[in-house]
């Protein structure tokens, strides 16, 4: 049911140091292999050479019991499965054929034979360093702040607690009292409106929906009527599918998510999109989040009822396959030491806000990390097998992808017709004859084009792998993105420096030592697989100080738009302290209590009258805390790339709101970015449905979302940057898709009473009523492009479509 990935067994380079023979078998590799290996495989297999062709180098046993891209290239007392020793043979049907300039004498081809039956005796060992000690005081390290078990607080008493309408008020209204600070007024029913729909949803309210919930607010008879009234909207918006694409984008950032490898090939990964709906539904459904933790870094470890959870657990993992990956390097086992890095990365940040990565070349150098921690959770990794695809003709570095064909998950395509797989099928055969005549003409001594030989190889590689997404019947197959432990857990050992050829001592697989009690911080020898269930049950555990805080203050920044630990991604030494520590730690055990519920926190939050505070400026307050660290008022700010395009789309008529099947870069098929595939092809796919599902290529993003501000997705990213150019004016002014949204939305106002319109389109595209002043300049500005050359429609195209323009539009109050 599965297929698994050949990725090396081992991260240790070995050096080319001999020793003294001891056997007859060492003395015939020295005498009869070791001088072969020399003088025909070195210069494009040696660590000397600096090459590694086939992610192959043969210069010490551990390299070639590792072997490269297509394998071990020797396996002791097989032949059939020593690679190396099939490629010496020269038959008419294989791949490679070794060394390139010729087939050796059969006298040496019958030395290999002999040396590989007798064992492969290779004295070419490990030289492993000295132990590499630490001198991190870890019992201190475990006295910061944000190692210290969560503390069950109290709501504090203040001069101001009146002003509060929930405990989170209590917790902010004593520290403004403490500063000298007032809070702001309560913000206007309909600013309140709008910011609801954005927040938790991520599009503007309907005019009528507007109307509605602001006379259902402004007709409650008191103060406990309108908190019931407000209380209402939340609920209807957090029970919207809409919900679930809103704040599934927000975990995609911190999950890196994308869909090509980035690096430097960019091979499109044809199957991330499987995640991404993952995540949506798991925001939808609120599935408990220290679930969702185990899920991601296990799913396929965890007990199951049936087929269908298994898969969708599988799909989870695809966390740990979508991150960058530099899929050329011909280094095997460079590339795998940088896979397992990502992957600490990017885990350890997502849900710890902690920079283990750091402590790959050394100790940490600012938190209670030591390189042994870092090893650790290699340990884990590394017996871990990560399946993200990619054809191996186009990337040195591919894997296999996961079938879970007929377990429940919905294919990404269509059933071809007959007519349509016997096409495909036909495409494969002629791309595999034609690479088998390039073979023959090589054979003969004719010379064939090294990069026409990789193309038609990639042809055939390509073509074979479109059929194979298909059963024989034309029913599309079912692939996933994601990891499976290896069959044996690998020992691992720290790495002096973190250089590959530096091992030191043997590291068992565990987790951070500041965050364990003493002595328990490495798995016990009973631990069986990877470790990644463990790992899973730690990080998702109450007792771990950190997961709940961190995304506790995750779900704040996404709500106010700057964390309590403002370095959302780091709680370590050199992120920022928490603002109202004990708050964080209350919201942090509110959500355990309340089974890690996303969207109870998210609730909790918008009925407090610190976010429902109106944004109005107090020279006095900002004097004290011009940052508004303290949260004496709501912060303006501009809605992300993703929300203004479909804000833009709702408001003109044309939003999509079905879901795709698949991903939109079907159409463009297997490859690289510069290679086979080509941005402008990319930048070409035009969709209507939300910025969630268009297609997320590293370096290639949608012009609007790379113009404001997206995150390209290379690393963990928690906050969004927020820059104001020149060029995001230029593109709201001229930009086709821009101009179009206008016509449909010009469209839609033109339908109301000539007298209504500009109210409509004030109501439509803002969310409010245009004042005096602003009637005034519409009317002056038609009156204006009345004296042109521009017809009706033309007039009121621009009119919407500087309403799109306006920063009030883009953004919340």
């Amino acid at each position: 049911m599965l297929l698994r990935a050949l990725i090396p067994i081992f991260i240790l380079v070995a050096t080319s140091q001999a020793v003294p023979a001891q056997s007859t078998g060492v003395k015939f590799f020295e005498e009869k292999i070791r001088p072969v290996l020399v003088e025909h495989c070195y210069e494009c297999h040696s660590s000397e050479s600096g090459k590694t062709r086939g992610g192959l180098k043969v210069d010490s046993r551990d390299a070639l019991l590792r072997g490269g891209d297509t394998g071990p290239a020797i396996v002791a007392k097989s032949l059939s499965k020593s690679v190396l020793f099939q490629s010496l043979l020269y038959v008419d049907d294989a791949d490679y054929q070794m060394p390139p300039k010729g087939r050796l004498p059969d006298s040496v081809i019958d030395d290999f034979r002999r040396w590989i039956l007798m064992g492969a005796p290779d004295p070419r060992v490990t030289k492993v360093s000295p132990k590499v000690e630490t001198e991190i005081d870890i019992e201190k390290g475990r006295q910061f702040w944000a190692y210290q078990p969560l503390k069950k607080v109290s709501p504090p008493v203040s001069e101001n607690s009146d002003w509060a309408r929930t405990s989170i008020d209590r917790f902010v209204v004593a520290s403004l009292d403490e500063q000298g600070l007032s809070p702001a007024n309560d913000a206007t029913s309909r600013i309140l409106i709008r910011r609801l729909f954005f927040t938790i949803t991520g599009l503007p309210p309907a005019p009528n929906e507007m109307m509605d919930w602001s006379e259902k607010l402004n007709r409650a008879t008191s103060e406990t009527a309108r908190q019931n009234a407000i209380s209402e909207l939340v609920d209807e918006l957090l029970a919207s599918p809409r919900y679930g694409e809103r704040w599934g984008r927000h975990w995609l950032d911190v999950a890196r998510f994308a869909e090509s490898t980035g690096g430097d090939q960019n091979n499109i990964f044809q199957h991330a999109w499987r995640y991404r709906d993952y995540v949506i539904d798991v925001f939808n459904e609120d599935k408990p989040f220290d679930q969702f933790v185990r899920e991601q870094i296990a799913g396929d470890l965890l007990p199951i009822e049936n087929d269908f959870e298994w898969a969708n657990n599988v799909i989870a993992t695809g966390f740990l396959a979508v991150g960058a990956k530099v899929v050329g390097e011909e280094d095997q086992q460079k590339f795998f030491a940088d896979l397992v890095d990502e992957q600490i990365d990017t885990t350890t940040r997502a849900f710890l806000a902690t920079s283990v990565a750091c402590a790959r070349c050394h100790d940490h150098k600012f938190d209670a990390i030591p390189q042994e921690d870092y090893y650790a959770l290699a340990g884990i990794f590394r017996s871990t097998t990560t399946h993200y695809g990619l054809i191996k003709a186009q990337a040195r570095q591919s894997t296999t992808l996961l079938d879970l064909t007929d377990l429940g998950p919905s294919p990404g395509a269509p059933t071809l017709s007959p007519e349509e797989l016997a096409a495909l099928i036909k495409a494969r055969d002629d791309a595999r004859r034609t690479v088998e005549e390039a073979m023959q003409k090589i054979r003969s001594g004719e010379n064939v084009f090294r990069g026409t030989l990789r193309r038609i190889r990639s042809e055939r590689d390509e073509t074979e792998a479109a059929l194979q997404a298909y059963q024989e019947n034309g029913e599309p197959r079912v692939f996933a993105m994601g990891t499976q432990d290896r069959d044996f857990p690998l020992p691992t050992r720290l790495l002096l420096r973190g250089e590959i050829d530096k091992p030191a001592q043997q590291v068992a697989p565990g987790v951070l030592q500041v965050l364990s009690p003493p002595r328990r911080s490495s798995f016990s020898s009973k631990v069986r697989g990877s470790g990644r269930v463990e790992l899973s049950e730690w990080i998702a555990s109450a007792d771990n100080p950190l997961t709940a805080r961190v995304i506790a203050n995750r779900v704040w920044y996404w709500m106010f738009g700057r964390g309590i630990v403002r370095t959302v991604d780091d709680f370590g030494q050199a992120g920022d302290a928490p603002t109202h520590p004990e708050l964080l730690d209350y919201l942090a055990t509110r959500l355990i209590e309340n089974g890690w519920s996303i969207k109870s926190i998210i609730r909790e939050i918008a009925m407090t009258r610190t976010w429902q505070m109106s944004s109005d400026f107090n020279e006095q307050n900002f004097e004290i805390d011009p940052d508004n660290r303290f949260l004496w008022r709501a912060s303006k700010r501009r809605l992300e790339a993703e929300v203004v395009r479909d804000a833009m789309l709702a408001v003109s008529g044309l939003l999509d709101l079905k879901r795709p099947l698949g991903t939109y870069l079907g159409s463009v098929g297997e490859g690289g970015v510069g290679q086979n595939i080509f941005e402008p092809v990319i930048r070409a796919i035009s969709t209507n449905t939300r910025s969630v599902y268009l297609p997320r290529v590293r370096n290639v993003l949608p012009e609007m979302l790379e113009i404001f501000d997206a995150p390209d997705a290379s690393l963990v990213t928690g906050t969004r940057e927020t820059t104001s150019s020149p060029l995001q004016s230029l593109y709201l002014m001229n930009n086709e898709f821009v101009q179009r949204q206008a016509g449909a939305l010009s469209h839609r106002v033109s339908e109301q009473p000539a007298n209504d319109r500009t109210g409509f389109a004030y109501l439509l595209i803002i969310g409010r009523e245009p004042t005096d002043s602003e009637l005034q300049l519409a009317t002056t500005f038609m009156n204006r492009i009345a004296d042109s050359a521009h017809d009706g429609n033309q007039k009121l195209t621009a009119f919407c479509q500087a309403l799109l323009c306006t920063a009030e539009f883009s953004s919340i109050d």
